[in-house]
């Protein structure tokens, strides 16, 4: 682990941050939610479904989460949601606010695998 936390958490952090970058520049722009935007944001949840499984994989083979293990789950199945829940946002609301909404994925999934390594390692 590199200060502390995993690759897992520092891929997160690379594909939120360059996802809300996308997304909150096409909105400062006043675009409509287009192909990069929402792409950032299904790389974001194809990221997620990676995690998760590997988290199920972990939970079989190795040792489990430190913390609690509802809470961590619930923690994966709410992160695996708002991005989806964004998506579909910018499919129903095709303006240049849900450029906006779609932006703050990026931070949310960021915040929420920290909590998530957090969890596993060191509660």
């Amino acid at each position: 682990m590199l200060w502390g936390y995993d690759g897992w958490f520092w891929a997160s952090a690379v594909l939120g941050a360059l996802s809300f970058l996308v997304c909150a520049v096409q909105g400062l722009r006043g675009r409509r939610p287009d192909d990069w935007t929402q792409g950032s944001v299904l790389l974001l949840e194809a990221f997620l479904l990676v995690y998760a499984a590997g988290s199920v994989l972990m939970h079989m083979v190795g040792p489990g989460p430190t913390g609690s293990a509802l809470e961590y789950w619930g923690y994966l199945l709410t992160a695996l949601l708002i991005p989806a829940g964004t998506f579909v946002w910018s499919l129903v609301e095709r303006s240049s606010w849900s450029n906006y909404v779609l932006a703050a994925a990026g931070p949310v999934v960021v915040i929420m695998v920290y909590r998530m390594n957090y969890i596993w390692y060191y509660q």
